[in-house]
């Protein structure tokens, strides 16, 4: 896990992030639903909604990651009807946003809203004071937020970052998993036991899962790394079949499918022991 957290380090201080949405395409509006935190629920449009499921790279990034690629945004324009008025809504306002990204609404995204906690070098939970609207990855009773970062060389697609989150549905706050914000060369060697305290968090009212979390963790780095493994060996058989054409958007898929799916089979798992 270390020398994938090294490697993630030394790509966040070689690249900038550019807000390319590559998962809507630039979209002027898009279908939505806001779930209100008073309960009511508008449907309509977002004007110039750019929170995409994957954010292109390019540049030199040294922190506040969430702000950068727009996660982290005060307000939101709305509209009922594509020739309405703009009207303004505070994200302290909003719960949920509901992408609907087909024009029948058979695909839907959805974004939540929390503050957000992290967990410092000397293993303290601190508030990092930022209140976010993330993609909602996996839901259950602890969700998964992440945010996939790519890069390109030559306008082809290269490798990617995913950055996990974690909450529990009915909490304010999520957890930072893996903090990019926070890393330096001197605190590398704390970045499991944060990865697991976060964990830890989300996770503890569980007796049986959370007292077997050493354990857990350690599979739980075998299983990054097998994912890794098995999505390489994907890629290799989609560029055999997609040859000179390139494999681009669909390599970007297999590469955030493998990304998440340890955290997503973690946490499963934390479901599965834990049902009430």
């Amino acid at each position: 896990m270390k020398k994938l957290i090294v490697l993630l380090f030394i790509l966040s201080f070689s690249f900038a992030f550019s807000q390319e949405d590559v998962y809507f395409g630039k979209k002027p509006s898009v279908a939505a639903e806001i779930i209100m935190e008073n309960g009511d629920v508008k449907t309509g449009y977002l004007q110039n909604f750019q929170n995409p499921r994957f954010v292109h790279a390019d540049m030199l990034l040294l922190g506040n990651i969430e702000k950068k690629l727009r996660f982290e945004i005060d307000e939101f324009k709305f509209k009922e009807e594509q020739s309405s008025a703009i009207e303004k809504i505070g994200i302290n306002d909003i719960k949920r946003i509901i992408i609907l990204d087909k024009k029948d609404g058979s695909e839907k995204l959805v974004y939540d809203k929390m503050k957000l906690k992290t967990i410092n070098v000397k293993g303290e939970i601190i508030d990092v004071n930022k209140t976010v609207i993330l993609p909602l990855e996996q839901e259950g009773k602890a969700n998964l937020y992440g945010i996939n970062i790519v890069f390109t060389q030559n306008n082809r697609y290269t490798n990617n970052i995913y950055l996990p989150y974690m909450k529990k549905p009915d909490e304010e706050y999520g957890y930072i998993v893996i903090d990019l914000n926070r890393v330096n060369f001197f605190n590398l060697g704390k970045i499991d036991d944060k990865l697991k305290k976060a964990i830890y968090e989300v996770t503890k009212d569980c007796i049986p899962f959370a007292d077997n979390l050493d354990k857990r963790i350690k599979e739980f780095e075998d299983d990054v790394k097998t994912a890794r493994k098995e999505g390489f060996e994907k890629k290799k058989e989609l560029r055999k079949l997609a040859k000179n054409r390139g494999e681009g958007f669909d390599a970007m898929k297999i590469d955030y499918e493998y990304a998440s799916k340890p955290y997503m089979n973690l946490l499963d798992e934390y479901e599965q022991k834990c049902r009430k």
